[in-house]
């Protein structure tokens, strides 16, 4: 279960709590880092400790030398692993390091043709907070010498060479299925049965690309394990809030659905691995990701770790995922936005990236609704305020009956609090037994006297106590609503970097100055004071309102839209509830 599920669960409890307390079922009455410790240079790279004994070996375990061994993953020799297409007698080489762009609508690539490894994959239509394009290669990939799309091999050496070879590179425009693409080629041999070749095909209109990719080692083909890597988030310009700088390790394996570990979860030198019918694998974040994807799910395995680097005298940490498809020449890569409509539109089963949760039958409704409405009032901001008046309004009628007869049924019992106390002080031997826990059948006995003497009062005064229960069903009802509204406003794309109004520039974010959840707190306060006020309890009352408290506290640092959201619902609540007040009370006078 993730945070943000664990978060609403503990908020929906608190919830209920609130409303067990205020409307108790009444019954027969009856008596909870430190810094690097060396002396490390800035900028010092110290490769992750490798796997330890009795530890599977998979892609991208440390070996010798620092290189990866992958642990018997690479193709075996023969039919299954895919032969470069040039001599392999034959030394291909570039002159020069030098770097190679691609550019379309969506992207801008640039590619080193050293180790034939991407330096840049920056997304046009998202700006990172200094206004430029995203770039969703982390700079530290550069300082640790590991960049997405180098190869591993088992050989240590020989995945060394690759990754220092200078590729030729060619590069040609075209258009297939009405569709334009740019490609580039990639190819070297050291020409003593050392060679690889990396063909990676952009379309100008999708962020899903084409890579084909072959390697030969001691002159015999073997499948290369590939690796986007290293870091994702929090090094490369994206938000620095908690709700974004956070990076998982992601897979989904057919037949046993997606597995996800946070980079927080995980320890330097302890690698996580996978084995299974791999669908697609890679890192994430909050609203990007980037993925291999096979064309059809196939046995693999992928490993994630986390390396380290020093700078500045501190120490950071890097997810980076390898992933070993023996036999397969060519994947597909998703590197771009997780926007539920785009995935959806790739048809590789992508849109799963995006968790709506258990209410996901309710939760997509609501996320087209709120983009249904954003399309006419041109702000997600507004487009929140009323998405959340109509569900009110929805279940207004609902909870507004069941809450009249609630709070009438309140008030009768806080008139007759007086005469109930004075029952109760008939007894006090029950008091002394029930102290001292002894005499049972005695205590049984005034027990049962005093309980029909309560009924006895309720009745007389027309109290049914059960029925103080009847408004909480409607509010059991929209609990499912609240948690797909919360996990829409916790992962839509289309809510980063999105405006409200005034101070608020980013409803992905907490507000700056803290404004709202102060109000959102002020708001609640007041609708505690309105519903606790036919509560004849001190105790229970003061609880009630340290309520709002803790919710102010809880939504200091949540997104500014959830908050946005909140606030909204209540002070809708509290004109509702000024309207049952007030129903209430002209109720009781004419039943007195």
């Amino acid at each position: 279960m993730d945070k943000r599920t664990i978060l609403f669960v503990v908020l929906s409890a608190a919830f209920l709590v609130v409303w067990w307390i205020l409307f108790p079922p009444q019954q027969s009455p009856k008596p909870g880092a430190p810094g690097p410790a060396n002396g490390q240079a800035a900028g010092q790279v110290t490769p992750a400790p490798g796997p330890g004994p009795g530890t599977i070996p998979g892609p991208g375990a440390a070996a010798p030398g620092g290189s990866p061994s992958l642990g018997g993953l690479a193709g075996e020799a023969g039919a299954t692993a895919a032969r470069p297409e040039i001599p392999a007698d034959a030394r291909v080489e570039a002159a020069s390091e030098e770097e190679t762009a691609i550019e379309t609508p969506l992207v801008s690539i640039r590619l080193t043709t050293r180790g034939a490894r991407v330096t840049s994959w920056r997304l046009k239509k998202y700006l990172d907070d200094a206004g430029h394009p995203l770039d969703l290669v982390s700079p530290a990939g550069r300082s640790l010498d590991h960049l997405p799309l180098q190869f591993l091999l088992d050989d240590p050496e020989a995945t060394r060479r690759l990754k220092a070879g200078l590729y030729r590179v060619t590069r040609r425009e075209g258009a297939e299925g009405g569709e334009a693409f740019t490609e580039v080629s990639f190819a070297y041999s050291d020409g003593a049965g050392l060679a690889a070749t990396k063909t990676l095909r952009v379309p100008h209109g999708s962020y899903l690309s084409d890579l084909r990719f072959a390697a030969e080692a001691a002159g015999r083909p073997v499948t290369p394990t590939l690796v986007w890597g290293a870091g994702f988030v929090g090094h490369n310009g994206l938000e620095t809030g908690q709700y974004a700088d956070t990076s998982w390790g992601i897979l989904d394996l057919a037949g046993r659905g997606i597995e996800r570990k946070q980079q927080t979860g995980m320890k330097p030198g302890v690698p996580w691995l996978a084995e299974g019918p791999v669908s697609w694998a890679g890192v994430e974040d909050k609203y990007f990701a980037a993925l291999f994807v096979p064309a059809a799910p196939a046995a693999g395995r992928a490993r994630f770790e986390l390396l380290r680097l020093v700078e500045e005298g501190r120490e950071h940490h890097h997810l980076t995922m390898a992933l070993g498809l023996p036999g397969l020449s060519s994947v597909r890569l998703f590197a771009g936005p997780k926007d539920y409509d785009i995935l959806r539109g790739l048809a590789s089963g992508l849109e799963k990236l995006l968790d709506f949760g258990y209410f996901s039958f309710i939760a997509l409704p609501l996320f087209y609704s709120m983009k249904f409405l954003r399309g006419y009032v041109g702000n997600y901001g507004w487009a929140i305020v009323i998405l959340t008046v109509i569900i009110r309004l929805l279940f207004f009628p609902l909870m507004y009956k069941g809450q009249i007869k609630m709070r009438i049924m309140q008030e009768k019992m806080k008139r007759v609090q007086p005469k109930n106390k004075a029952q109760r002080e008939r007894y006090p031997k029950l008091e002394k037994m029930e102290a001292e826990k002894g005499h049972a059948g005695a205590r049984q006995k005034l027990r049962r006297e005093m309980n029909e003497e309560m009924m006895r009062l309720y009745k007389e005064e027309n109290i049914n106590p059960l029925s103080s229960m009847s408004g909480c069903l409607p509010i059991l009802l929209q609990i499912p609503i609240l948690y797909a509204f919360y996990t829409i406003l916790s992962i839509a794309i289309e809510l980063r970097h999105a405006p409200f109004m005034l101070w608020i520039r980013d409803l992905s974010q907490k507000d700056p100055y803290f404004v709202t959840p102060i109000i959102m707190g002020g708001t609640q306060l007041i609708q505690q004071a309105m519903t606790s006020s036919s509560i004849p309890d001190p105790a229970q009352r003061r609880i009630m309102y340290l309520m709002p408290i803790m919710f102010t506290w809880i939504f200091l640092s949540f997104p500014s839209g959830l908050v946005l959201y909140w606030l909204v619902n209540n002070l809708l609540g509290i004109a509702q509830q000024y309207l049952i007040n007030k129903q209430a009370a002209a109720a009781g006078k004419s039943s007195e």
